[in-house]
């Protein structure tokens, strides 16, 4: 697992080797550069989860079970939501 570029204190946009949450085998995935959630596929079942960065790692997530703020359809129009003037 990389680690964040010491330069500029940013997560590393590298290929890491994740445990897919469904066939619990590793595929290699490029996380998204910043801390917002991603959808991603499995090289070996092929089906899609969410990969999220934290702060020690990743974590991933079976699509149907994650948190809302961890899907990245759900997250942005629950971020979007606010007061109507």
């Amino acid at each position: 697992m990389s680690g964040p570029n010491r330069k500029t204190l940013e997560p590393a946009n590298r290929e890491e080797m994740i445990q897919c949450p469904y066939c619990l085998k590793r595929t290699n995935v490029v996380p998204a550069s910043d801390y917002a959630p991603i959808h991603v596929r499995c090289t070996a079942c092929g089906k899609k989860f969410i990969l999220e960065r934290v702060i020690d790692g990743f974590q991933a997530f079976r699509t149907e079970g994650a948190p809302t703020c961890s899907d990245p359809d759900r997250r942005e129009i629950e971020m979007g939501m606010g007061q109507e003037d």
